[in-house]
């Protein structure tokens, strides 16, 4: 759960419960559980994603566009969420084959005035970072006229940081839902939330600066583990029936 800033790797891959399993126990030798989750490195995701009225950041995953951004606020753990509550507003980037995540902490009532009006934050009192990533916000805001679109929540599984890995984030995804209705993280009435991946599935996600190591690519074809093109936001919205043509984007 760190503020990344630079260019960064993301390798995704739609795992079966043994494989993932087996991985979570191998990666245990090599890697540490993320300090801000449980013990076990565990917490829970929200996000509220933005998009155009036509679904800009949908279209462009799907075609392949290599540059595009996403617009999210999300916070983190099963925290019951208030107007104070922090939480991030994030840029998530992919420029070809990397990418880069730019993200403010705000309380939630200015996350989603920024995010869904466009509205002035206070950015005197916020370093230049953070008055960067604002600004940017306003702009696509106006430009694309941006609005809530889509709920997305799971469990996850997170590793970082070791000795010779100081870059590397290992993440495990599941029990993946999401909801197009009721679109703030207020609300705790999400019965109606969608489960998008089939009970027992996983994704792991692979982040880092430069290189996957070479003990990790080995034990990723050992348990005969498949790259993905898969967006949770994408999936996401095709599974609750947002989109009137639908597209399989798991392949």
């Amino acid at each position: 759960m760190r503020i990344r800033g630079h260019d960064r790797y993301e390798l995704k891959y739609l795992l079966e419960r043994e494989q993932c399993e087996r991985l979570v126990e191998a990666l245990a030798d090599h890697l540490k559980p993320d300090v801000l989750g449980d013990d076990q490195g565990r917490y829970a995701v929200t996000s509220l994603y933005y998009d155009t009225v036509d679904y800009k950041a949908y279209w462009d995953k799907i075609e392949g566009q290599r540059f595009r951004r996403k617009v999210r606020v999300r916070v983190y753990g099963d925290q019951v969420v208030a107007p104070s509550t922090s939480c991030f507003v994030e840029i998530k980037q992919r420029t070809n084959m990397t990418l880069q995540k730019r993200r403010v902490v705000l309380p939630y009532s200015a996350a989603i005035a920024l995010c869904g009006a466009g509205d002035d934050v206070k950015k005197d009192t916020k370093p230049e970072t953070d008055r960067a990533v604002i600004s940017e916000v306003q702009y696509l805001h106006y430009a694309l006229q941006l609005r809530p679109a889509c709920v997305v929540g799971y469990s996850r599984l997170a590793f970082e940081d070791s000795e010779y890995e100081p870059d590397m984030r290992v993440t495990f995804d599941t029990d993946l839902k999401c909801r197009v209705h009721d679109l703030t993280l207020l609300s705790q009435s999400h019965a109606e939330d969608h489960t998008f991946l089939p009970p027992g599935w996983c994704v792991m996600e692979i982040k880092v600066n430069y290189r996957v190591p070479y003990w990790l690519t080995e034990l990723i074809g050992h348990y005969r583990c498949t790259l993905r093109r898969i967006s949770k936001y994408c999936t996401g919205l095709e599974q609750s029936k947002a989109l009137l043509q639908r597209q399989q984007i798991v392949y």
